[in-house]
């Protein structure tokens, strides 16, 4: 898991309570988000990296976890949302030149979330971010990534994706987490001008306001 820093960050494990919430919600999520059955386990299997980053989350935002709908008050889960991540409500872009393009934030103005702006839906102090895959809805045009976490740039990966029976997906070499109130940027390769809609394939653990705030609409 690549985030920005060197040192394992802390966390608090889920209550037996807890834990069975997260695993009955995490199967809803995954069988609401595919229409084919055979895909149900491109979430499953990174049920770990959920698990792991739920528990950071925990710890970071000192609340119990309540799941995909949890009170004002508790950890929350959801996929991550463009409002987030780009500030607007889809994935699309227009990319007018190929080459290297900012594809999430830039290193002038990095994804942040210690924002509280909330054309970002003000996520300071409310909200992780994980993903161990990337998603497409038209067909790829990306052919590689570069991340930056905080200060960290990491290698660049190539994004060999495969189609599933909803979007293309690419299984990350190391899961990306964002931390509580971290920034990050992402730069792709883009074969040639067009629209893209290439997104964070993950959940956001936030708290229950900002997934219910009125600044997400």
């Amino acid at each position: 898991m690549i985030m920005g820093r060197a040192a394992e960050p802390s966390f608090e494990p889920l209550d037996a309570g807890e834990l069975k919430v997260f695993d009955t919600d995490l199967a809803k999520m995954a069988g609401g988000f595919f229409r084919a059955r055979d895909a149900f386990s491109i979430l499953l299997e990174d049920r770990d990296v959920y698990l792991y980053a739920a528990q950071i989350a925990k710890k970071q935002l000192n609340a119990k976890f309540g799941g995909a709908i949890p009170a004002g008050n508790e950890v929350g889960m959801q996929f991550i949302r463009p409002k987030t991540v780009l500030g607007k409500n889809n994935w699309f872009q227009a990319i007018t030149t190929a080459g290297w393009n900012n594809i999430f934030g830039s290193a002038a103005s990095p994804v942040d979330l210690s924002t509280t702006s909330e054309v970002y839906g003000n996520p300071q102090n409310r909200v992780l971010l994980v993903f161990p895959k990337l998603g497409d809805y038209t067909v790829p045009k990306v052919t590689e990534v570069w991340f930056n976490i905080g200060p960290t740039a990491y290698p660049i990966w190539p994004l060999p994706f495969w189609f599933q029976s909803d979007v293309y997906v690419h299984t990350l070499p190391a899961a990306v987490l964002i931390g509580k109130n971290d920034r990050f940027y992402m730069r792709g390769n883009v074969l040639s001008p067009g629209q893209i809609a290439i997104f964070p394939f993950g959940l956001a653990l936030c708290l229950g306001s900002y997934m219910t705030g009125s600044g997400q609409e």
